[in-house]
């Protein structure tokens, strides 16, 4: 079974160092195999815009790939990586 928490823990930093607040990390079912979904967002505007995606998904592929050839990757079967912004569909994530 793959730790989240885990996962969570190696994405953030990879967010905020280009800026970001994590909003959530979950894997959602999919048509061929599951898909690690990332929701992240620039705090100023709560969005984030298509470089931005860009930007994070080739940091958390790199950490995701370095760690595999290291033999410690943190998730143990297939997997598409998804970067997205929260936009208006932003799920309860903290307490109000």
């Amino acid at each position: 079974m793959t730790d989240m928490n885990a996962i969570t823990q190696l994405i953030e930093p990879e967010a905020e160092a280009l800026g970001f607040d994590l909003v959530r990390v979950q894997f959602v079912a999919g048509a061929d195999e599951p898909t690690l979904q990332v929701m992240a967002e620039r705090p100023e505007t709560g969005q984030l815009n298509i470089d931005d995606c860009a930007a994070l998904s080739r940091r958390g592929s790199e950490k995701f790939d370095a760690l595999e050839e290291q033999g410690n990757d943190p998730i143990d079967h297939a997997h598409r990586l998804e970067i997205r912004s929260p936009r208006i569909h932003r799920p309860p994530t903290r307490p109000t």
